[in-house]
């Protein structure tokens, strides 16, 4: 089976907020390797790709912190953590070169897909595209696209959009419980798309309550005749420019606008059931990768519906399509049968269940890039209960609120 572990980067913590070191220390842990510095060293230490840095409204000190670490270190990221605002300090602060600010504790949560989203606009890159794509129906395609892309809005604040691509007939309005409502839809994007800025484009999209954007197929399929690969390119492009991340639903199609997404995506996400028959549809799609010459890299393989009865033979085909990233979720048919009926996401319907929790790490991994092992796995693989990280930030989130507010009052 495939080795989940992960090289972390080093990061170097100055300043000396116990709390909040623990906080950041667990957001940041699946990624990298935290050291607290209550002063800056006077020798750099060596591979150090990250440094966050404490304010706490002594405007001087910090800012003479930041000028020795970026002439000790140059071209390191630095991050300042942000316990109170000060806008003269925010201005000097980036006119030192600092990259990015962090609010604490309200993105403490965040700090990896703030980190991820700064590094790809330094790059000149929008947001991600992740295309969930398979070429057998019936596997749970739409089902894990929609929760996954309300936890992704989660981790984004907001700046996900969920776009519906099933044609003739997607399925993202039935499972976000929208389906009576007037939606804007994407043929109305086409026909608007030179019109827009960044105020127009989110007051136009229609949105879920769970804070997801989302752009469907009209009712009328008669509307889609002239939506062709090119004009659905330039939409997915467009929505890259304004959205921290893109969700796309797609048909279990080769037709040229299935291509056009795939050829946009930073993340080729086939769904696959535990079944011979759906495994050899999804090394299909991995040679027609191949041969279009998709990033190796771009490909995750997710494994729906699995039990924890392990199929030797079935592990044995999944290690040979030889997909870096494979995902495991287990089958939790009543859950999400139950949450439909419903009109209700999986996170809203059943919060804690297993499959929940794996399903925001997969959302985790497509935004930030890093895997969360301790949740992509079938239950009965676990040796051990531990607090989940979402549940250890919740504990410091908490805790941090409380001491800060009290903080500021006292002050």
């Amino acid at each position: 089976m495939m080795d989940n572990s992960v090289n972390l980067h080093q990061a170097l913590y100055v300043g000396s907020d116990r709390d909040l070191l623990e906080a950041v220390s667990i957001s940041i842990r699946s990624k990298y390797s935290l050291e607290l510095m209550v002063e800056v060293p006077k020798i750099w230490p060596e591979d150090t790709s990250l440094v966050l840095i404490e304010y706490d409204g002594d405007s001087k000190i910090v800012i003479n912190r930041i000028n020795q670490i970026l002439t000790l270190a140059k071209g390191v990221a630095v991050y300042v953590l942000l316990k109170e605002k000060d806008a003269d300090f925010l201005i000097e602060a980036s006119h030192q070169g600092v990259q990015g600010f962090i609010e604490c504790p309200d993105e403490v949560f965040n700090i990896l897909s703030i980190l991820h989203m700064q590094d790809r606009r330094r790059v000149g890159k929008n947001g991600n595209v992740s295309a969930f794509f398979s070429l057998k129906g019936g596997v749970g395609r739409t089902a894990l696209a929609t929760n996954v892309a309300a936890h992704i809005a989660d981790l984004t604040h907001g700046r996900t959009v969920l776009v519906d691509l099933n044609m003739p007939l997607g399925d993202t309005v039935l499972y976000l419980n929208m389906e009576n409502q007037r939606l804007y839809t994407i043929t109305d994007f086409v026909y608007n798309i030179n019109r827009f800025d960044e105020d127009l484009i989110y007051n136009s999209l229609s949105r879920h309550e769970s804070g997801l954007y989302l752009l469907p197929l009209p009712a009328d399929i008669g509307e889609l005749d002239g939506l062709n690969a090119d004009l659905i390119k330039t939409v997915i492009q467009s929505l890259r420019k304004y959205f921290d991340h893109v969700i796309i639903d797609l048909s279990s199609d080769l037709s040229d606008s299935t291509l056009s997404c795939l050829d946009e995506a930073d993340n080729v996400v086939l769904i696959a059931e535990p079944s011979l028959s759906s495994l050899r549809a999804v090394n299909t799609a991995i040679q027609l990768s191949q041969k279009l010459g998709y990033v190796k890299e771009s490909l995750k393989l997710v494994v729906n519906r699995g039990t924890p009865d392990s199929d030797l033979v079935l592990d044995d085909v999944v290690d040979s399509l030889e997909i870096d990233t494979v995902i495991r979720v287990s089958n939790d048919y009543y859950s999400f049968n139950e949450s439909l009926k419903e009109g209700l996401l999986l996170s809203q319907f059943k919060p804690d269940a297993i499959v929940n929790r794996q399903l925001f790490s997969l959302a985790h991994m497509l935004h930030n890039g890093v895997i969360k092992t301790d949740e992509l796995v079938i239950p009965s693989f676990r040796k051990e209960s531990k607090p989940s990280t979402v549940e250890q930030l919740n504990n410091f989130f908490s805790k941090l609120v409380s001491r800060l507010h009290v903080e500021k009052e006292e002050k």
